[in-house]
């Protein structure tokens, strides 16, 4: 290690300590072993059953024209337009008009998306504020950019609430945008139209941009299976919602996904040349997926149903279980997966290496940072039977030592 401190060749945005943790180690080992383990973390849609493009989805990658390259840092003008009229015919019903292809930018990924966010709205040092609970993505993704990430909470009281309190507090000198989740990942929640106001107003007397993820948007839990709402529309201040084929259409292996700009005219123009800027110094989105968009975009239907049937199935089967005591399944709204929650003393056989050594992978309550470690995350895509099985088995067990 240098004089100063500094570790050396690496720069301080990597990590300089891979180990694993105790969960992860004895994962590995159990995998290595042969046992069998019933993985109620999987929410890889290719891996279970979910994900099966119709042939000529697949012929329509390899389309006759391919030949040319015609870069535009926003992607193709065709692809665009196929997201806009996705965005058309998802807002149909609502009194929001539905974005220009002119709003929209192609990325490899909603990783990307955010790494162009961070680099279009920081310097380095300045912050970000992201939910807790959340996916364990924002914090390598600010880190690799050289930004900071500040958390506000969402609570729950029996339907999980925004914490408007943490967000004002977390809105300080150097914070450039709020990131919401919509549904948030795991919680399944998303924000009552009262607290998007609020949001939105404290955003705009911070001077904050707002980030909404909304990859799970089309994932309700409701039997009424209209979309859940969106950040899309009329907006006070710069807005940008993220999406992609990953999710919308069950195809992470196809690597596209989109930001695509709301807001003000004159701020929303500004960051959509900014975002082009950025764009065009990677231009990292392949011509195959973007000139078969319109065909992709088709397949989220099929999919879409499939996903629902299997949503709506694993929640039964939580609740199921849930229904014989020791365990509750925690209100929310939408998405791949489910907050569930001991209540029974102890708890801690819902998730971590208690719930390995009993032949279940349930990644731990601090994985998400949920606050309680009574709670467990359980993803809604395996098969139905193996969640219940799983499940049983932890409560049947009784508690862990």
């Amino acid at each position: 290690m240098a004089a100063d401190g500094h570790p050396g060749l690496l720069s301080r945005r990597v990590p300089h300590d891979y180990e694993p943790n105790a969960w992860a180690e004895r994962l590995d080992a159990l995998r290595r072993a042969g046992a069998p383990l019933l993985d109620l973390t999987e929410t890889n849609p290719t891996r279970t059953g979910l994900s099966a493009p119709a042939p000529e989805v697949l012929i329509a990658l390899a389309p006759r024209d391919l030949a040319a390259y015609d870069p535009d840092p926003r992607g193709l003008r065709l692809a665009r337009e196929a997201v806009a009229g996705y965005y058309a015919e998802r807002m149909r019903d609502t009194a929001a008009d539905s974005p220009s292809p002119d709003d929209i930018l192609l990325t490899a990924g909603t990783s990307e998306a955010y790494a162009h966010l961070f680099r279009l709205l920081c310097d380095p040092g300045d912050r970000v504020l992201a939910p807790r609970p959340s996916y364990p993505l924002f914090a390598p993704l600010a880190a690799v950019e050289g930004v900071e990430l500040d958390s506000y909470r969402l609570a729950y009281d029996g339907r999980w609430r925004l914490d408007l309190d943490s967000v004002e507090a977390g809105l300080r000198p150097g914070t450039r945008a709020v990131i919401v989740v919509e549904p948030n990942n795991p919680t399944g929640s998303c924000l009552t139209s009262d607290e998007r106001d609020a949001l939105e107003r404290l955003c705009e007397r911070h001077g904050a941009a707002l980030v909404s993820d909304e990859v799970f948007g089309d994932f309700p839990w409701t039997p009424r299976g209209a979309p859940l709402p969106s950040l899309l529309g009329e907006r006070r201040v710069p807005t940008f919602v993220l999406s992609g084929l990953s999710k919308l259409c069950g195809l992470p292996q196809l690597k596209c996904a989109w930001i695509v700009a709301a807001g003000p005219v004159h701020a929303r123009r500004q960051a959509l040349h900014g975002l082009e800027w950025i764009a065009d110094l990677f231009l990292t989105v392949g011509s195959p997926v973007m000139l078969a968009m319109p065909r992709l975009l088709e397949e989220r239907r099929p999919f879409g149903r499939r996903m629902a049937a299997r949503i709506e199935a694993g929640r039964r089967a939580i609740a199921e279980v849930a229904g014989g005591g020791g365990m509750e399944l925690l209100q929310g709204d939408g998405g791949w997966s489910a907050v569930v929650r001991s209540t029974r003393g102890g708890g801690r056989e819902l998730g971590g290496v208690s719930a390995l050594e009993r032949g279940v992978v349930l990644h731990p309550a601090d994985f998400y940072d949920l606050p309680d470690d009574r709670c467990a995350v359980v993803s809604l895509l395996p098969e139905p039977a193996v969640v219940r099985e799983g499940l049983a088995r932890l409560l049947t067990a009784g508690p862990s030592a």
